[in-house]
This record gives structure tokens, sequence and C-alpha cells, in this order.
């Protein structure tokens, strides 16, 4: 560019001269013959044409020893981003402050469906489902509007979508990358699908050797121990004194043993094997707990929700289960309620009680299993959150996606 700029200039320069010289070869200015100035101008005109001409090959000479290497970097910087954006297994986004996608790696296209042109240009909401879409944009404008930072520069985990609708799980991490005239958030996006679905093998490895051992409990020792109470309780009815009170004491031995040994098959078997054996499994859970604590629950059920996966109830039966043993035992509350009901395509369970609280640093702790509820929750695809439930109290909100088959409306339950 200064090249071209400074050859115009001699152009210039030299269209001046020539214009002047045949002024002064023709015209006449205030009676003065100017003709005999001409050689006076040929050799100035000359210097000056050299001149100029020696300093564009100067300065282009100089310019291109400069920028040269600073072009190279550029070049090879570029070249090496787009080698790494192309063969990187994860999917790579770059978007603009209003969410608009600039830019998208092939595995970004493998991942959802989409071809770069499709991406281009459109916002990346386009790529999550609700409400994490819409979510998406409030972190952007929130950040720019406060410097304060809840996703960029961090990760989570969220829902993303196929261009075909479909739902799976995404690891979502956001940096910034700010430039003289260019602010611009890179986005990379892990796909968890194989790894959730090898956590819930590992998980389901031991929770099918705890079923095993449940109904081992339930269907053989449960039954020897019930057929041994009837014995008892027989003998119990034809003794006689001093043998009556041995065989009452030998009854009431098995009958609690009996009911032991179904606490503990109850305890490793806590949701039924049937679609709606999560609805029974959480009235019982709420009224045992609610018998032994003396606290009272309240269960209220909008809509009934009829699961089909087992490991699914299970992981809710063990959310609600934690949820009350941390209001009781560390909270000191004195009323819970528990609730369920339908949002669009999800469930929404949560617990709520009146205690003294969760302390803000221990919210996003390790500590009162509330990792491990976490981690359940992400199994299924779901979202769990643990806020203050107004001026006292803590509320444990798990939000999860449901189909259709899994809703049936209008068995409200309210006790």
């Amino acid at each position: 560019m200064v090249t071209a700029t400074l050859v115009v200039a001699t152009i210039s320069i030299a269209t001046l001269y020539y214009g002047l010289l045949e002024l002064i070869e023709t015209g006449v200015i205030d009676g003065s013959n100017l003709s005999k100035f001409n050689e006076p101008f040929v050799y100035a005109g000359c210097i000056a044409i050299v001149a100029t001409f020696f300093m564009v090959i100067t300065a282009s000479f100089v310019f291109f020893r400069i920028t040269q290497p600073l072009t190279q970097k550029i070049e090879q910087q570029a070249e090496t981003f787009h080698t790494l954006a192309k063969t990187a297994h994860e999917a790579i986004f770059l978007i603009d402050i209003n969410g608009m996608i600039q830019f998208v790696n092939p595995a970004a296209e493998t991942l959802f469906g989409y071809t770069a042109k499709e991406l281009l240009g459109s916002n990346i909401r386009k790529l999550m489902p609700t409400p994490h879409g819409e979510k998406h944009d409030d972190y952007i404008n929130n950040y720019l509007r406060t410097g304060i930072k809840k996703i960029i520069g961090s990760g989570r985990q969220l829902l993303g979508q196929h261009k075909d609708g479909s739902q799976f799980p995404i690891y979502l991490s956001i940096g910034e990358i700010q430039l003289e005239h260019t602010h611009l958030f890179a986005g990379l996006i892990m796909d968890l699908s194989t790894q959730q679905r090898l956590q819930r093998e590992i998980l389901a490895i031991p929770a099918r050797e705890q079923q095993r051992i449940g109904e081992e409990l339930h269907d053989g020792l449960g039954q020897q121990l019930t057929g041994l109470s009837m014995l008892a309780q027989s003998l119990l009815n034809k003794a006689s004194r001093p043998e009556h009170e041995l065989a009452s004491q030998l009854a009431s031995g098995l009958h609690e043993a009996l009911t032991q040994v179904r606490a503990l098959s109850r305890g490793l078997i806590p949701v039924q094997i049937y679609a709606d054996g999560f609805m029974i499994s959480l009235k019982e859970i709420t009224e045992g707990i609610e018998q032994q604590s003396h606290i009272p629950i309240k269960l209220q059920i909008d809509d009934e929700v009829l699961l089909f996966d087992d490991a699914t109830a299970t992981h809710l039966y063990r959310i609600v289960q934690e949820s009350l043993n941390n209001a009781i035992k560390h909270a000191d509350a004195s009323h819970i309620d528990v609730s369920l009901k339908i949002e669009q395509d999800y469930g929404i369970l949560e617990i709520t009680d009146d205690g003294i609280g969760i302390p803000l640093d221990l919210q996003n702790s390790t500590g009162l299993g509330l990792n491990i509820m976490r981690h359940r929750c992400g199994l299924f695809n779901g979202e769990i959150t643990i806020n203050p439930a107004g001026d006292r109290g803590t509320r444990v909100c798990c939000r999860f996606p449901i189909g259709a088959e899994e809703i049936n409306h209008g068995q409200d339950s309210d006790r």
C-alpha cells in the first residue's frame, strides 16, 4: 500500500513538471517570455524524478524488510489455528458480542448436524434447547454490562440440540478474545453422551448387586423368617408356663428380625421395578421419614410421572432422600414441602424446608452430599439448583427431561 502511494506521488510530480514545462515553452506570464527558463526546469525536474524514484525504491525495500517477518508470523499463526481447529475432536466456535457465530470447525458440523454455511451468522442459541439458549444470551449481555463473569472464563454442563431436535449432554467452556478492533468469544464444546453412558453403566453394577441382595433377603431369608415366626406363634399358643414365656420371647425376636430384614431389603431396592414405582416410593419415603423424625412433610403431586428408566427413578429417589436428611439433620427444619410437577417437557422436583439454610460457601461445595446429588442429576441430563427459600430455609430443585409417555395428567395427590 505504501509502495503504491509513493508511485502515485512520483507520477503526480512528473505530471506537474511536464505541465509547467509546456507552459514555459508556449506561454507568457506578465508579458515576459518564459522559454528562457526552460533549461533549469528540465534539470530540476530530472533531479526530482530521480530522487522521488529512489525514495520509492528505498521505502519499498525498508517496508518489505520490516513487514515480511510480521506478515509471515501472522500467516503462520492463522494457518496453525485453522489446522488445530480442523483436526480437533471437540467442537470450536467463535461468536461476536451479539452471540452470532463467526467461525465453526468441522467437528462442530459433525456434532450438531449442520453445515458451516447453515451456522455462520446464526445465533449460538440455535444449538441449545430452551431455556439454555436464552440464558446464553443473558450471560453475554450481563457480562458486557456489568463485567461479572458467570460462564465466561469457566465451563458448565448443559444440554445441546442436534439439527433433528434431539438433545444430548455437553460441556461448554467459553473464553474471551479482545483485539484492537475485535471482541469475540471462543467456545469449546465436548459431547458427554459416551461419558455419561459409561458412568451410568458403572453405577448400574453396584445397583444391580444391591437389587440382587435385596431380593435374596426378601424372598430367601425373609420367607424363612416368616415361616419360623409362624411356627413360634403356633408354639406360643400351645405352650404352658414356663415354656410360654420362652415361646413369647422367641416369637417377638423372630418378628423383630423379620422387620429388620424387610427394612434392609427395602433400602437396597428403594424403587419398585415398574413405571409408577417412583411415585409409590416417593410417598413411602416421605411418610417414613415423617414418622421417624416427627417433622411434618407435605407431599404435593400436580402431575404423576411414570418413569420407565429404573436408574433415573432410583437417582431421583436418592436425591429426595439426601435432601430430606439434610433438612432434618443439618438445617434444623420444622416443616418440609416436597412437590412434583410438569413444565413443558421437564419434570420439576422440589424439596423446600424452613430450616437455617445452607451457607453460601457450602452451596457449591462437595459436603452434605451436594456434589453426589449434582452428579446423579447430571446422569439423566437433569439440572439441580440449591438456593435459599426466602428469608429462611433451603430449596432444592431438580429439573429433568421427560417424554410424553411419562406424563400421567389428572392424578393429583395432596396430603
